[in-house]
């Protein structure tokens, strides 16, 4: 059998206590605890902190193609009972930037920070009011056909984008945004929900969760989006609505919301077939903001239950320390 030494050309280096800060493939042998140990990559993932925002609130709507290191709030309450700021992400720390033309809470959101897109809402009423940002302004464009709040959107730009479900009237209907004008296309094939996830782009997406008509209440359903129709798939674990979402429709985070139980910070993984619980938010809360991937995500603002201006960061892939079986 070959040694180590002839595999990797350096022996094995002995230390008495575990480095602080491995380096991944590193292999020690611990000479207080008596045992080799290594660094290897983890596929696990977990919640960290991040910069607040500069004004707490929740019913925030985002750019739902931003990242982790360039995201878009805006929209929410309160302030007062709703509030028009707009705020972006660097990766650290929250700017406000220009405020939106119509102040609202329970709006919908698509696109990227740098061009992104709010639709939908409630002020004193449900809207159907557009508007679109270009990374430095928000102009309004051509209205939904239906007014509504805490709908679900989705959307890789502002030029292409779907909004569905949402409170009220009508919880089923789905609209299509080609950059002009929204156009009424397929309706989603549950009873109708509102707190609802959206996530993905206008031709694949996921409808998550959310609550529905009177006396069905709390839902675990997820819908998938061809681009045409929608079609149910793999319920979450644990129903729940007003979550935050993270990723796209085959690969896919939702976080936080509450269920029967009451707010959670629990985090589900979608693998484009089935859902899995993975680690939760440090701050439960529901109502919450949400930007980024399934390896790099983030969740921001919400109730919890009064509004909060924390950020987490999701990661993955960070380097952790076993103990090699000597068997």
């Amino acid at each position: 059998m070959a040694t180590y030494r002839e595999i990797k050309g350096i022996q094995i280096e002995v230390l008495s206590s575990d480095p602080s800060n491995p380096v991944e493939g590193q292999v020690w042998y611990n000479s207080t605890s008596n045992v080799v140990k290594g660094s290897i990559r983890s596929t696990a993932g977990s919640w960290s902190t991040g910069g607040n925002l500069n004004t707490a609130r929740a019913k925030i709507a985002t750019a739902s193609a931003g990242t982790q290191t360039a995201a878009l709030g805006f929209g929410g309450d309160p302030p007062s009972p709703v509030t028009a700021l707009t705020e972006a992400y660097n990766g650290t720390s929250w700017t406000e930037v220009n405020d939106l033309n119509t102040a609202r809470k329970g709006a919908a959101g698509a696109g990227t920070q740098p061009g992104a897109l709010c639709f939908g809402g409630y002020t004193t009423t449900y809207v159907a009011v557009t508007e679109s940002w270009n990374g430095s302004n928000w102009t309004e464009v051509n209205d939904m056909n239906t007014a509504r709040e805490r709908l679900g959107g989705c959307g890789a730009t502002n030029t292409a984008a779907l909004g569905f479900g949402g409170r009220d009237p009508q919880r089923q209907l789905t609209e299509l945004w080609n950059g002009s004008n929204w156009t009424e296309v397929n309706d989603l094939t549950d009873s109708g929900r509102y707190s609802i996830v959206g996530i993905g782009t206008s031709t694949a997406a996921l409808a998550v969760g959310g609550y529905g008509p009177p006396g069905s209440g709390t839902r675990n359903v997820t819908e998938s989006w061809n681009g045409t129709s929608w079609t149910g798939v793999a319920d979450l674990n644990v129903a729940k609505f007003a979550s935050g979402a993270a990723g796209t429709q085959p690969s896919a985070l939702v976080f936080g919301g509450e269920n029967p139980g009451g707010i959670t910070g629990q985090t589900e993984q979608w693998n484009g077939s089935s859902w899995t619980e993975v680690a939760d938010l440090s701050t439960a809360r529901f109502r919450l903001g949400g930007a980024g991937t399934t390896t790099a995500g983030l969740a921001f603002g919400g109730g919890a239950p009064s509004v909060t201006a924390a950020t987490e960061e999701w990661n993955t892939g960070a380097a952790v320390t076993v103990t090699f079986d000597d068997s």
